[in-house]
């Protein structure tokens, strides 16, 4: 297929197996007759079965699967190779932990069409019992990559930003504000590129039929997950929202609104979790103060490099650290599988 319409992008790292489970999700989309794709595996330097998987996938689908390889680190490198290897008008970006849903990429292209945009996003579903989510609480679901924004097509609003886990992109925004930002190792450069294409004058629009769901190992329901990630976020907003954008002029009364909001609204409300015994809110505000400490942690890096280098603490926060071995995932919940909406 030399010109599909779509391009669908998935980047993956020493996940043979749920890949396997994943690309099976995709090959299987209904088209309608009318929508065309194909499927690009971006393997980011894995020391798994990764390539042999992509292979016997592809010999049995009738929907063209390719392998590409790149062995620098990182999100963003891994989305950059697939770009630069699709060939589809649009590129929608898919994660090798996620199961999609039968009419996901006709959802997205249907909501493009309607709205006109140049960006769409879709819902990310946890797949989780019903029990687990609500023990976690909506701060930590969040972090866990929940997306649940509105219940109609509608632009994003306000801090909303699609992920890379569930969007489709058109070709001509990638030509317009470029790649995605290497130097964000620990996450975040699907955002900055978003917030780049709004700069740069392009609609983005949220739908809620267009459905992924998240698979969530059990290790990713702890507290170190939790603080590793908060951390992690922390420092890369310092560094590459707020310190890029505004200076160090601006960064320092961002800093201390951080703590402000830290001081008088978390940690009163993390006492009254304790209170409560409420495990998923104590979670949740102990991850907002988590992250006003990597925050502040690389703002003091920015001030004083020399006096604050704290590169142990930089090291620990590399995202394939905290990825978990595929025998801590549970096998899949069928017992909602995802349907086509109507």
């Amino acid at each position: 297929m030399d010109n599909p319409l779509i391009s669908v992008i998935v980047p993956t790292y020493n996940r043979a197996r749920m890949l396997r489970e994943a690309l099976d999700t995709l090959v299987r989309q209904r088209t309608s007759g009318g929508l065309t794709y194909e499927i690009v595996v971006v393997d980011n330097a894995s020391a798994d079965f990764t390539s042999s998987v992509v292979e016997e996938v592809a010999a049995a689908s009738a929907v063209p699967v390719r392998y590409a390889y790149q062995a620098t680190p990182g999100d963003a490198a891994a989305r950059n190779k697939g770009v630069e290897e699709a060939r589809g008008e649009w590129l929608a970006f898919f994660d090798d932990d996620q199961f999609a849903a039968p009419d996901w990429l006709l959802r997205l292209h249907g909501a493009a069409e309607q709205s006109g945009a140049a960006i769409v996003g879709g819902a990310v579903h946890l797949d989780l019992g019903e029990e687990q989510l609500a023990r976690l609480g909506c701060i930590c679901r969040g972090v866990l990559r929940e997306v649940k924004f509105h219940d109609r097509l509608h632009p994003y609003v306000g801090k909303q930003l699609p992920g890379c886990g569930n969007a489709m992109v058109a070709r001509v925004v990638f030509e317009r504000v470029g790649l995605f930002e290497t130097s964000m190792t620990s996450g975040g450069s699907d955002s900055s590129f978003f917030i780049r294409a709004r700069s740069a004058g392009f609609d983005l629009m949220y739908t809620p039929d267009a459905v992924i769901r998240h698979r969530v190992p059990r290790s990713r329901t702890t507290a170190e997950f939790f603080r590793r990630d908060a951390l992690a976020s922390g420092a890369q907003h310092c560094a590459h929202f707020d310190y890029q954008d505004k200076g160090l002029i601006g960064l320092l009364p961002r800093c201390a609104a951080r703590w402000g909001q830290a001081l008088l609204i978390n940690l009163p409300l993390l006492l009254l979790a304790l209170i409560r015994r409420d495990e998923g809110e104590i979670l949740g505000r102990k991850t907002l103060l988590w992250k006003a400490e990597g925050y502040t942690r690389k703002t003091l890096t920015v001030l004083a490099p020399r006096l604050f280098p704290q590169h142990r603490f930089y090291e620990s926060l590399d995202f394939r650290l905290g990825r978990p071995a595929e025998r801590e995932l549970p096998e899949p919940d069928r017992s909602e599988e995802l349907q086509v909406t109507t």
